[in-house]
Parts: structure tokens; sequence; C-alpha cells
């Protein structure tokens, strides 16, 4: 392969492997619950251009049918074989379960800040300490993240993950430029 072949399939790789990041984040942002999201996003979440506040965060089984279904579908659009798809669905679950598990730590510490600043004094390092937790949990889920987009990677084939590329580009009428 010549040097521009290499680095052609090289860049292809990267995209590859940034596209499905995206997929397994617009997964995780779409079948988590919003209030664990609420570390990353703010209270409410926006996606597709409607505002979730969580009203079915509480209901695992239906976080867990939504990343189901929306894995499914993304995956039969790069002709994924039924156990590319089960594994990928497992990663994806996987990731899931853990948002859903840090809900109640990210609830616990939106409650603890409210009560914190309804006292008449403010503790700077109450607040802190507060702040601290939160960035810990953030890079939690980033490492998280990071673990199942290079477990998923491993399960699709390169032309696969090539395939997502033109997915995502055709969906969001990106056609090679980035237009930024």
């Amino acid at each position: 392969m010549t040097e521009t072949g290499s680095r052609r399939s090289l860049v292809r790789e990267i995209v590859a492997g940034a596209l499905l990041t995206l997929l397994v984040v617009g997964i995780a942002v779409a079948a988590a619950p919003p209030a664990a999201l609420g570390a990353l996003f703010g209270k409410a979440t926006t996606l597709g251009g409607h505002r979730h506040h969580g009203d079915w965060g509480a209901d695992p089984e239906r976080a867990r049918k939504k990343a189901e279904f929306m894995t499914g579908y993304v995956l039969s659009e790069v002709d994924a074989t039924p156990e590319q798809t089960e594994r990928v669905t497992a990663i994806v679950l996987g990731f899931v379960q853990d948002m859903q598990g840090l809900r109640e730590e990210h609830r616990a510490r939106h409650d603890a800040l409210l009560a914190a600043l309804s006292q008449p004094e403010i503790s700077r390092s109450a607040l802190e300490t507060l702040r601290a937790e939160e960035l810990a949990t953030i890079d939690s889920v980033s490492q998280r993240l990071v673990d199942a987009v290079v477990n998923a990677a491993g399960v699709l084939t390169p032309e696969q993950r090539v395939e997502l590329i033109e997915l995502a580009q055709e969906m969001h009428g990106d056609r090679g430029g980035h237009g930024h």
C-alpha cells in the first residue's frame, strides 16, 4: 500500500471510530436516564429538537427497550450479522445499565446542592465537594463510554464502520465536508 493509501486508510479508520463513538453516544443519550445525563447536559436534555425531562428515565425497562431498538435499527443499516447485533446490543445495554446506576448518585448530589444553597451561609467547601464528585462521575461516564466504543468497534468490520460514517453523513446532510 502506498503512503497516501495508508494515510487514507488511517483517516478512514479514525473517522469510522469517531462515528462509532457517535453511535454509542447517540444510543446511550437516547436510552440512558436523562437524570444521569444531567451531569453532562443539565437537567433537561434536547434530543432531535425535542426536550426530554426524564419522564421515562426512572423506567429501566423502557430505557432498555429503546436502546435495543435503536441499536438494532442502526446495525441493520450496515448489514450487521445477528451475532454482531447481539454483541453490540449487549455492550450498549451494559453502558445504559451503568447510566441507570449513576442516576441516583446524580440525584442525591442535586438534592445536596439545593440543600447547601438554601442554607443561610453558603459553604464553599461543601459546594466544592459536590463539584468534585460530579466531575468524578462525568469522568467515570467518559471512561465507560470509551470502553463501550472500543468494544463495539471490535465487533464490527472496518467496512461496516465506514458504512456507519456514510449513514451518519446522509442523516445529517453532510456529504463529505464539515460545513464548519
